[in-house]
């Protein structure tokens, strides 16, 4: 019984790679970009996932601040509209307190007051009814305090004869002012979202973008990886077909090792940090 002069699939490609001069190259070229492709694919379930535990942690943040719904102010646009109220605190206070010259004055009061807007705040959440009658009272109390320094003495350039009846009046739209300011601060701070949601909010978007560079890094090495796999399979086809181009199954079992040898001689790469 005569052998079968039908070369196998191992010695098509064994000869291809011994006597082709790229044929190694290509050989190695496409292992290397699968096994980016490989790496880079595990990075995008690794990114999914972050994404995912950050927006899950930023969504229950949110809940537990707001836990029926409702739009609450950015903690940036808040902590600027905070400032600029305290302007507006530091402003008054030097009017109650008798001009430029009160200004150290002026500034800490102002910073009282912004420490009991806050306090109050703090109070309104965790809804200490007692701590927030308590603070209104004081705040009555110090307003009422001011009004009284305001009145102490005449302002330079005051008529004598009008000085108590101009001074009481602006005392008291001056103390009037600054308390309607405290209210809207606190209101202001009960409703801005607190720190931790802007960071988790952050993170949430840091892991975004990650996720995103990682999906475009997969998509390359998906290409890289068809290119460089195109080249070499081609390149056994194109030998196998000129040996046996009317033996099908030849022909499908010698690119079927090309590719099973191209997965396996693929190196280990570190994962991505």
């Amino acid at each position: 019984m005569s052998p079968d002069p039908r070369p196998r699939p191992a010695t098509i490609i064994g000869e291809l790679l011994a006597d082709h001069p790229e044929a190694a190259s290509l050989l190695a070229e496409a292992s290397h970009c699968l096994a980016l492709a490989a790496c880079s694919a595990a990075c995008t379930r690794r990114r999914s996932a972050a994404v995912q535990a950050a927006r899950v942690a930023c969504e229950q943040l949110r809940r537990r601040f707001r836990p029926r719904g409702g739009h609450a102010v950015h903690f940036v646009v808040g902590a600027l509209l905070v400032v600029v109220l305290g302007g507006g605190l530091v402003t008054l206070d030097i009017i109650e307190l008798g001009g430029p010259r009160s200004v150290p004055l002026a500034l800490a009061a102002a910073a009282v007051w912004l420490t009991g807007a806050w306090l109050a705040a703090i109070a309104v959440r965790q809804q200490r009814w007692a701590a927030v009658a308590g603070l209104g009272v004081v705040a009555v109390m110090l307003g009422l305090l001011l009004v009284a320094l305001h009145g102490l003495g005449p302002h330079p350039g005051w008529p004598t004869s009008g000085y108590a009846l101009g001074s009481t009046i602006l005392a008291v739209l001056t103390g009037t002012f600054i308390l309607v300011l405290v209210i809207g601060t606190t209101t202001l701070m009960i409703h801005i979202e607190p720190a931790d949601l802007l960071m988790a909010r952050r993170r949430w978007h840091q892991a975004q973008a990650a996720y995103e560079a990682a999906v475009e890094t997969e998509q390359a090495d998906a290409e890289a990886v068809a290119v460089a796999g195109e080249a070499w399979l081609g390149l056994v086809r194109a030998r196998v077909t000129a040996i046996a181009a009317d033996d099908e199954s030849l022909v499908r079992a010698t690119v079927d090792l090309a590719t099973v040898l191209m997965e396996s001689s693929r190196p280990k790469l570190p994962p991505p940090l």
